[in-house]
């Protein structure tokens, strides 16, 4: 069987006029419905809880502002914020474990996780997980 047709330009034209056509559908539905709100300066990454139905951000604030961080606990359907848990340590990665439903958040630069579920209204430190490098 010969496949040179499936090479054609007519069919590679068509091919990508097509698939313009439906990839720009697609953006357009989405934008319509994404629900957009300002909620803390520094948004690095979200981790999502189905059992507590909770979206959990952590952002980093002002680099030359605000010392520490704050990790927000949203409404996934309204992007209320209905908790807020300030660290002196800027939360950047952030991971839930579904099986614990532990909620971990990490800091590069100190080489820490944070685990704000440790203390009620306070985020806890672990040790740092790295040595510091000696020069």
């Amino acid at each position: 069987m010969h496949l040179r047709h499936l090479f054609s330009p007519r069919l590679r034209g068509s091919l990508l006029l097509g698939s313009l056509l439906v990839a720009s559908s697609f953006s357009t539905l989405a934008a319509e419905d994404m629900l957009r709100k300002a909620v803390g300066k520094g948004a690095y990454e979200m981790a999502w809880s189905q059992q507590e139905n909770a979206l959990w951000l952590a952002t980093s604030q002002s680099r030359k502002l605000d010392k520490g961080g704050v990790v927000y606990r949203l409404d996934p359907v309204t992007l209320e914020i209905t908790q807020a848990i300030h660290n002196d340590l800027k939360p950047f990665g952030a991971t839930i474990n579904a099986a614990t439903q532990t909620l971990w958040f990490g800091n590069t630069i100190n080489s820490a996780a944070l685990l704000p579920r440790l203390m009620p209204k306070r985020a806890a430190l672990l040790p740092r997980l790295m040595p510091k490098r000696v020069m």
